[in-house]
Order: C-alpha cells, then sequence, then structure tokens
C-alpha cells in the first residue's frame, strides 16, 4: 500500500503543471492534496482520471470577517488505496468542477449559497438552499457576507420543449408525514419526459448551529439529521472527530459500533422493503414486513434503550455495554426473525402481480449512476460496486468478509433485491460480531494532540442504510467545532430519481420514489 500511494502521490504531481501541488500528507486514513487555486480543477480531473470517485465537496471560511477568503475541500474516494483523496486549495473565487464532474454540481450550489461566492463557468447557477421566493437571511452563513437578495423571484424549471408537453406541479406540501420537497413532472399524455426535484423548503441550518459546540453537545443533533440513518451519522461524525484528535478507539467499542450499524441496516430496509409492496397495493407483504421491522424496533429498544438506536455512539468509543444476556437476545431473535423474513420474500418475489409493477420501472441507467457518482443499494442495484464498508474500510470493517449486494438492471425489482439480500447479510455480520465479540474497555479518554496546529481537520464516513455518508469537522485548539459539513447519501442521491422517470408513467412515481426512498430531512440540513 505504501508503495501505491507514493505511486499516486507522484502521477498526481506530474500529471499537473509545475509547482501547482503545494503539499501532500497522509493522515486521518486520508490523502490531503493543497493545490494551487489556477490548477484546482485540473488536480480534481487528475484524481477522476485515477479510478477515484467523487464524493463531496466542502468549504470553510479563513480571515477576518467577512472573509477575505475560502478554503475548498473536494473529497474523492478511492477504493484502490481504500483511503478518501482530499483535493483542498484556499482562495477568494473558484472554477466550477461541476462543469465536468456532474456530481459535483448540488455541491457547489450550495457552497455559494453558504459563502456569496461565484463559482466561475458553474453549468447551474440557481439557488439552491435559499429560494428566492422565500425568506432569507441576511448574511451567508460562512464567510459573513452580506446576502444579496435577488430581485427576480423565479425558480426557473425548463421542460423539454416537445409539442404538446405539459406540467403537472407535485409538492412542496404532502399529504400525511411526508417532509416538503417538490417534484415538477413534464409529460406528454401519460408520459414523463423529464422531472426535476426541488428541496431545502426546511433548511435547519444544523452545520452552522454546531460551530462553537463541543463534540458532547453535538451528538444529540448529529443523531437526529435522519431518524433512521442515527448510527450511521454518529459513527461518521466520531470517526471525523477521533482522526482529528488522533484517537485510537477500543476493540469492544468498534464491535459495538458494528453491531448497531448493522441493526441499523435491517430495520431501515425493512421499511423500504414493506414500501414498495405498499405502493402497488399487495397489502399482504406489507403488513409482514412491518411487523418484521417492528419486531427489530423492539430488538434495539431491548439492546440499546432507544428503538432508533440513539444515546449509545460518542467520540472515543461508546456509552455502554453489550453483555452476554444482551448477545443472547440478539443471537435467538435474529434466527427467528431470518425465517419469516426468507418467508415473506419469497411470497413477495413469487407474487406476478407485484414483479409486474416492478420489474423494468423506474430504470436507473449505469451511465447516469456513475456520472451522478449515486450510492448505496441505489447505486448497487446498478452494478455499481461502492459499498464502503469494502472500499473504504473503517472500524472491525477492515477485518470482515463483506458479501456486496449487487443486482445490474438498476430498476424496482433490482432496488428490492439488494435491500433483502443486505438485510440477510448484516443478519450474519451481526450474529458473527456478537459471537467474536472482545474484551476490554469502552472508550478512550479524549483530548487534543500535543502539536502546535491550531485547527484540527478530520473526515469520517460510514456506509448508512441508504448509501455513503461524510462528515468533514474543523476543531479548534479547545476542542470546539469551527466548521461540521455533512453530505449524506439522500443529499446525493436525490438527483438519481430524475435519470430514471424518463418514459414511465407518472402513477409509477410513488414506487419509484419508494425504492430510493430518500431523507428530505437528511438533504435540508
Amino acid at each position: 500500500m505504501a508503495d501505491e500511494l507514493k505511486q499516486f502521490t507522484e502521477t498526481f504531481e506530474k500529471s499537473l503543471k509545475p509547482g501547482a501541488l503545494k503539499s501532500s500528507d497522509e493522515r486521518g486514513n486520508c490523502i490531503w492534496l493543497t493545490v494551487r487555486q489556477s490548477d484546482l480543477l485540473q488536480a480534481c480531473q487528475v484524481c477522476m482520471a485515477n479510478d477515484s470517485v467523487f464524493d463531496s465537496a466542502f468549504i470553510s471560511s479563513r480571515g477576518n470577517e467577512p472573509a477575505s477568503s475560502f478554503i475548498v475541500y473536494y473529497l474523492f474516494r478511492s477504493a484502490a488505496l481504500g483511503k478518501m483523496v482530499v483535493v483542498q486549495s484556499q482562495g477568494k473565487e473558484f472554477d466550477a468542477i461541476s462543469a465536468d464532474v456532474n456530481a459535483a454540481r448540488w455541491d457547489e450550489r450550495k457552497m455559494q449559497d453558504l459563502t456569496g461566492l461565484k463559482f466561475t463557468n458553474i453549468p447551474d447557477s440557481r439557488p439552491l438552499i435559499f429560494h428566492p421566493e422565500s425568506e432569507m437571511p441576511d448574511k451567508h452563513p460562512i464567510g459573513g457576507k452580506q446576502l444579496i437578495k435577488p430581485k427576480n423571484q423565479d425558480y426557473p424549471i425548463a421542460g423539454t420543449g416537445m409539442e404538446g408537453e405539459f406540467q403537472i406541479a407535485v409538492g412542496p406540501v404532502h399529504a400525511g408525514i411526508i417532509e416538503p420537497g417538490h417534484f415538477r413532472f413534464h409529460v406528454l399524455g401519460e408520459q414523463i419526459n423529464k422531472l426535476e426535484t426541488r428541496m431545502f423548503y426546511l433548511h435547519r441550518g444544523i452545520e452552522k448551529s454546531l460551530e462553537g459546540k463541543n463534540l458532547v453537545e453535538s451528538l444529540p443533533m448529529i443523531e437526529q439529521i435522519s431518524g433512521d440513518e442515527s448510527v450511521a451519522n454518529s459513527v461518521a461524525f466520531c470517526h471525523a472527530a477521533e482522526r482529528a484528535f488522533s484517537l485510537t478507539v477500543p476493540k469492544r467499542a468498534e464491535f459495538i459500533r458494528a453491531i448497531l450499524l448493522e441493526l441499523e441496516r435491517i430495520y431501515s430496509h425493512l421499511a423500504d422493503l414493506g414500501g414498495m409492496p405498499t405502493d402497488v397495493g399487495f397489502y399482504f407483504a406489507a403488513s409482514r414486513f412491518a411487523v418484521l421491522r417492528e419486531d427489530m424496533m423492539r430488538l434495539n429498544q431491548q439492546v440499546s434503550g432507544n428503538r432508533f438506536l440513539r444515546g449509545i455512539c460518542a467520540v472515543g468509543g461508546v456509552t455502554s455495554d453489550i453483555d452476554k444476556s444482551k448477545t443472547f437476545i440478539i443471537t435467538k431473535t435474529l434466527d427467528e426473525f431470518l425465517k419469516r423474513f426468507e418467508a415473506i420474500e419469497h411470497t413477495t418475489l413469487t407474487s406476478s402481480t407485484y414483479l409486474d409493477r416492478v420489474f423494468s420501472t423506474g430504470k436507473v441507467p449505469k451511465s447516469a449512476a456513475e456520472d451522478l457518482a449515486l450510492v448505496g443499494p441505489v447505486a448497487r442495484a446498478c452494478g455499481i460496486s461502492c459499498d464502503l464498508r469494502k472500499s473504504l474500510p473503517y472500524s472491525v470493517y477492515s477485518d470482515l468478509s463483506i458479501n456486496e449486494s449487487m443486482e445490474a438492471n438498476g430498476d424496482v425489482l433490482s432496488r428490492f433485491l439488494v435491500k433483502a439480500s443486505e438485510v440477510k447479510e448484516s443478519v450474519r455480520l451481526v450474529k458473527w460480531l456478537v459471537h467474536n465479540l472482545p474484551s476490554g474497555t469502552l472508550s478512550c479518554p479524549v483530548k487534543l494532540p500535543s502539536d502546535e496546529e491550531a485547527v484540527h481537520f478530520g473526515v469520517g464516513w460510514a456506509e448508512a442504510p441508504r448509501g455513503g455518508c461524510t462528515f468533514f469537522i474543523e476543531l479548534s485548539d479547545s476542542g470546539k467545532i469551527d466548521r461540521l459539513a455533512c453530505k449524506t447519501p439522500s443529499f446525493r442521491n436525490w438527483r438519481g430519481i430524475e435519470t430514471c422517470t424518463d418514459g414511465n408513467i407518472v402513477p409509477d412515481f410513488p414506487l419509484i420514489n419508494k425504492s430510493f426512498n430518500m431523507s428530505y430531512a437528511g438533504t435540508d440540513l
């Protein structure tokens, strides 16, 4: 691996102009590459050309208020190195990489809204977070620049221009408990020609609100970014902080975290597996998946004291143990669960009515999934290997053999099959983890490393049920959060829905949407 890392860095530097690479460093399971502002776009292109996949982009400010300059961080997943590559640059203006890297379009639109910067040659300059027709803050959250409110309050959404095409506007207000999100269908008869999604109607400002807080008081809010991904988000956050602090978490704590992660994957996927039959009227299967999910939620309560597995993960380890009595309950419950799960899975997949509705519906082309850097079951249903437990292994996953669930057709049925397979794999992993749970302490002391660096950086990630989530954190020398940024799988995958509705009919959209099952809250941070 050392040779591969050296080769990557040398190739990276040779591919740029002389002097473009200002520094390189390996720390916190990341490769940090600092480049000149004028060479940032080329540096990102070099990463992509060397089999690295775009993950996310974040921005922070430097200098006096309002900020005199900004630092941008573009993150790429390198499966070959098993590390995250961070390309960073400081300046007052930047070229948009989304002109070449379509997956970065929402990231750069978000960075513009947060700072007031204008990325040169950005292909879509519309505001993402601050809707022009809604109330806006007086200043940009990062850097403190005065926010200039647009005179034109329109948010243009263009169709295909096909003769006879008309629009159907759905949302942002929905029935039931669905959070706000707008879907604009451009249709010709019943057929969808184009769909555009629009989110961020309830932008909560979580990233900004955590600035100045310590890690302990931040975790409860991190756990509620997206309700059914509480463990994944808290683990990724803890890993980012632990890498910034150079902490070594005890092995037993890492095992317990992994058990919670896999239990979370099971109950989260069960909601999706029941939701898809619900949207085609197959209530027999839907009700049984719902019963199984409730059983898993009750198991969560027995194991952790919380149905959503909250309050256990902490920076440096975990707050409570899983003793022998709990491991017995977990093993016994999962043995019974698996038999019932496989029975209802078989019933569902042998129903001709169900298969007729899900086969070839909402098909995501593999090329589109790669172009948008989709993650999680949505990407794996297109034949794309992207499970961070394998490609960028963290915690105990470095020592585990993960059977990555893959399908190739990219349709609703493929997403069902991937999630069903992942449930069974998570059952296997949990049983192995509880059987091999090592002895030892549950946490390590949390203290800043004794160096002279004023700000400590860390990047953490985890494979949430919906896909990879990534946290970027800057900590001051007192251990307070200077800057926190998060990319959830929902933020990455919402645009994927736009690629799989063309040629489908409007009544199939709820089914397609349910097979993705993105989190509105997990997007509107």
